[in-house]
């Protein structure tokens, strides 16, 4: 006899979102029905799965060691589910990512994707600015901020810092200016649109008021850290943008310090999920639940 398919699809939830008004919310149901959920899958198995807290839920031993059998099914079930079922149309899944993003984030990883749903082709477009009205000629958007829609959700990815940033050969060249953070005499790279200014950085930071002067503005923040790699001045980027050209040595901290990021990058989708944006949304969660931005403290 198999268990009941709501209960493996409740458990899976409260396992992955770590609470059950979380996975409630995912399923578009009651706490008490996830609640029952859990209780008639127990019951089942005769095993206890959670122990419930005010923190969340916490999974035992036995349910650690369920968790793989059930995530492996259903996203197996899924993905045949769409293979052999889903419409002609619905194989292309059109997505608009901002340009900082796509290249230093999902380009590299979209191999991944491709393997585990080779049955969708990706429309890809990268852009500077989020769209006026999301969603009307993608299915899917990652973008530096949003505009409000009434028929689209959005969802903020990850907490960002800001952190100020320069070539190797740069911070040589002015090292006693950057050690005290007396920047007024030097150049500096300022990406358009941003509302975070250097006031607010130093600021924070406890710095000295003095900022640099802005001596080149450029569209976006991945022509930014060329720029600043290429020693054109110092540069604000926020962490998770930042972090592999500062793994790679490409760019390195100017001046110690972060400010967290008010802005932030959205994933968006219509309110009404098809299965190939599901998929998707699955995935891309997987992939920035691991991320960790750098950083840098005083």
């Amino acid at each position: 006899m198999l268990p009941p398919l709501k209960s493996l699809v409740a458990f899976e939830a409260v396992a992955r979102l770590g609470s059950i008004g979380a996975a409630a919310r995912e399923l578009h149901v009651t706490q008490a029905a996830v609640s029952l959920q859990l209780k008639s899958l127990e019951q089942f198995l005769g095993a206890t799965l959670c122990h419930r807290s005010q923190r969340g839920v916490t999974l035992t031993h036995e349910a650690q060691q369920y968790l793989p059998v059930v995530t492996g099914t259903l996203q197996h079930l899924k993905v045949q589910t769409q293979f052999l079922f889903g419409e002609q149309q619905a194989d292309v899944l059109r997505v608009k990512v901002n340009h900082s993003i796509g290249h230093n984030w999902l380009l590299p990883k979209l191999n991944d994707f491709a393997q585990k749903h080779p049955f969708i082709r990706l429309d890809l477009s990268l852009v500077d600015w989020p769209s006026q009205l999301p969603c009307q000629e993608a299915d899917v958007e990652i973008t530096n901020g949003f505009t409000e829609c009434g028929n689209t959700r959005a969802e903020r990815l990850f907490q960002e810092n800001w952190l100020m940033v320069c070539s190797p050969e740069f911070k040589r060249k002015h090292t006693e200016e950057l050690a005290i953070a007396q920047l007024q005499h030097l150049p500096a790279i300022q990406v358009k649109g941003y509302e975070e200014s250097w006031i607010q950085w130093l600021n924070h930071n406890q710095y000295v008021l003095h900022p640099p002067s802005v001596q080149l503005e450029i569209t976006n923040s991945l022509h930014g850290l060329q720029a600043a790699k290429y020693g054109l001045g110092i540069l604000l980027v926020r962490s998770f943008v930042a972090k592999e050209w500062l793994e790679s040595g490409d760019v390195v901290i100017a001046v110690e310090g972060a400010m967290p990021s008010e802005s932030a990058h959205y994933l968006i989708t219509n309110k009404q999920r098809a299965a190939k944006v599901n998929f998707f949304c699955d995935w891309l969660h997987q992939q920035y639940s691991e991320l960790t931005p750098p950083v840098c403290q005083r």
